[in-house]
């Protein structure tokens, strides 16, 4: 059976006959509409479940068949599959004008549906989380990866600690050039080679001094990375377990509004 929507009519699709919505009655629509849905029509499916929610909104028979043919499933559970995968259609939840009802189960069910999309939310913010601390462990791999293939003295991010520790080099070289100078000059003032060659020995050490941390610095910077990459790898855990959680939250209330 097809619908025609707008004539509120259903066709049959093997002899072409056409019925009127009011021919099946309550529980013949519901029946036809069951049906539907689990040959996978869920347009079909759909446009009944409206059509019996606008005769009578506080049917929650429909009211949950609306919510299953909305999102192309069959089963309540299935839904959870749908949020899991990013599939969902949250606005197959928006039933608003149906809400101005005092039947018991239709406010309950009202009240659970409010109870997923919130918890929906919830998936959706722990989700985003995820996928950043992704981000954040993907860079600190890759940073480590980097800092591993680096040389003993160059890793350091410290520039003005780089600009020292060349500069203590061009001044070694400097005073080398002068040593050699000075002392092949034999009018050179026998205390100026000492004097060149103590201020080259403390250029010297200050250059050595400078080299240490910045190797230092790397392996303050790789044992940092492991401690941030541990961090992230609990934080991880956690997120993957309040996903869990919110997941069995919502398969608890399908399981409730399956009882009703």
């Amino acid at each position: 059976m097809d619908t025609d929507e707008d004539r509120k009519l259903m066709v049959c699709r093997s002899c072409g006959n056409t019925y009127d919505y009011d021919y099946f009655g309550e529980e013949n629509l519901l029946k036809a509409a069951g049906k539907a849905l689990a040959d996978g029509e869920y347009s079909t499916a759909k446009n009944m479940y409206s059509f019996m929610l606008d005769k009578e909104p506080s049917n929650v028979k429909a009211l949950k068949g609306l919510l299953l043919a909305g999102n192309r499933v069959n089963k309540l559970y299935d839904i959870t599959f749908k949020i899991k995968e990013g599939k969902f259609v949250p606005g197959c939840f928006n039933l608003d004008k149906y809400r101005n009802t005092n039947s018991p189960e239709a406010v309950k069910f009202f009240e659970d549906t409010d109870k997923v999309l919130s918890l929906y939310k919830e998936y959706l913010e722990l989700k985003k989380a995820g996928k950043n601390l992704e981000a954040d462990e993907d860079k600190a791999e890759r940073e480590l990866d980097d800092s591993s293939g680096e040389s003993f003295f160059y890793y350091d991010s410290d520039e003005g600690l780089k600009a020292k520790a060349i500069g203590a080099g061009v001044i070694i070289v400097i005073l080398a050039d002068l040593t050699l100078i000075f002392g092949l000059d034999y009018e050179t003032p026998v205390w100026v080679v000492p004097v060149l060659a103590v201020a080259m020995v403390a250029a010297f050490i200050y250059l050595l001094s400078a080299l240490l941390r910045m190797h230092a610095n790397k392996k303050e910077r790789k044992d940092s990375l492991m401690t941030e990459l541990d961090s992230i790898d609990t934080a991880q855990d956690d997120n993957r377990h309040e996903m869990h959680r919110v997941l069995g939250e919502i398969n608890a209330i399908f399981k409730e509004m399956n009882s009703y």
